[in-house]
């Protein structure tokens, strides 16, 4: 087993990338740029490094639109996010993991909302995890509709949560499905699963009974864009552990493989797993999005990404959550973005 491991990490360490973010955003007219970004426990009064960092992922990777998931506060963004972004959040000051759009001008954030408020449906969205939804308008005038996610972690084992992210994911699919006209639509998140588990299968496709794995299922509601790289090992979460100061290639020998070999399985982590990297983080989109993705979605591994140190909290039941060491280093997942050209809506036809 020790041997498969370190294996897998000196070949992902030995693939430098040329995966970096295009840092300018001249010759992007026309497209938008939508990322998801889990920024780990992302606090006020954050280390100053670790705000340099973030920084610097942004200036690099150079988003329009950003799905961000475990934020403290808007107090906690405004460290990073200045007057060009638009940002839609809850703020609720009982809630340290919240999810949050950041939206950059001259893009518009038209309104946020949460999907499904209150304690109906805490089973599926534990601790206030509800579905995000945003209006986003693009310079053009066109309408994105954006959804961020943040499903159940496995924390407690995951065949035991395993229902949980595959009703969240249940519940968001129908909630998408019942607004046929309602064209552009992409989902970013952290789903805690990975592109063939069947939470992620039952958000793409809208099935309940969808089993996960690969088989092409009859249609799809969403395509999931992460989905080819998951195919080639790619990773989002656990690359730092890789870092020797350069950007790499987040692809991890086997990834893809292991998490296939242990689903449905009681397992310990980390002591029966092999890859401790994996892919959580998903950018979903409509067909009528989908088809104007420019390339597939890129994971930004750049150094800004990768280096200093983690930070350490303090997760108790009825508590508030202790920020007991504060890193520098940007978040524990990568970012991922990939350009779309918002198509125009067909025209509403009124009266019969």
């Amino acid at each position: 087993m020790r041997t498969v491991w370190t294996a897998a990490v000196v070949c992902a360490i030995a693939v430098l990338a040329c995966t970096g973010g295009v840092s300018a955003r001249q010759g992007r007219d026309g497209l938008t740029r939508v990322m998801t970004y889990n920024v780990e426990w992302f606090s006020e009064d954050a280390n100053p490094g670790r705000v340099s960092n973030l920084k610097a992922v942004l200036d690099e990777t150079a988003p329009d639109v950003v799905g961000l998931q475990e934020i403290q506060s808007r107090k906690a963004l405004g460290q990073v996010f200045g007057g060009e972004w638009q940002i839609g959040m809850t703020d609720d000051p009982d809630d340290a993991q919240e999810l949050a759009i950041a939206v950059r001008k001259p893009h518009v954030l038209v309104s946020s909302e949460m999907v499904f408020p209150g304690p109906t449906f805490e089973e599926f969205f534990p601790n206030g995890r509800d579905a995000l939804r945003a209006v986003v308008q693009t310079p053009s005038g066109r309408r994105l509709i954006v959804y961020v996610l943040h499903l159940k972690s496995r924390r407690g084992g995951r065949m035991q949560t395993d229902f949980q992210r595959e009703g969240a994911a249940g519940l968001l699919a129908a909630y998408i499905a019942a607004r046929p006209d309602e064209r552009n639509v992409v989902v970013l998140g952290d789903l805690n699963d990975t592109p063939n588990d069947r939470s992620a299968r039952i958000l793409a496709t809208g099935d309940l009974t969808v089993p996960a794995g690969d088989a092409k299922p009859p249609r799809w509601l969403l395509q999931n864009l992460m989905t080819p790289l998951w195919d080639e090992d790619y990773v989002t979460i656990g690359v730092s552990s890789l870092f020797q100061g350069s950007a790499l290639v987040p692809r991890v020998p086997g990834a893809k493989a292991d998490s296939d070999r242990l689903r449905g399985v009681d397992y310990r982590f980390p002591d029966d797993v092999r890859v401790r990297q994996t892919l959580f983080d998903q950018i979903l989109a409509s067909p009528a999005v989908a088809k104007t993705a420019r390339e597939r979605p890129t994971v930004f591994a750049g150094p800004a990404a990768m280096r200093g140190q983690g930070g350490r909290v303090v997760v108790e039941e009825g508590r508030p959550v202790q920020y007991t060491e504060k890193g520098d280093r940007a978040s524990d997942h990568l970012p991922v973005y990939v350009d779309v050209a918002v198509p125009e809506e067909p025209a509403t036809t009124v009266g019969g």
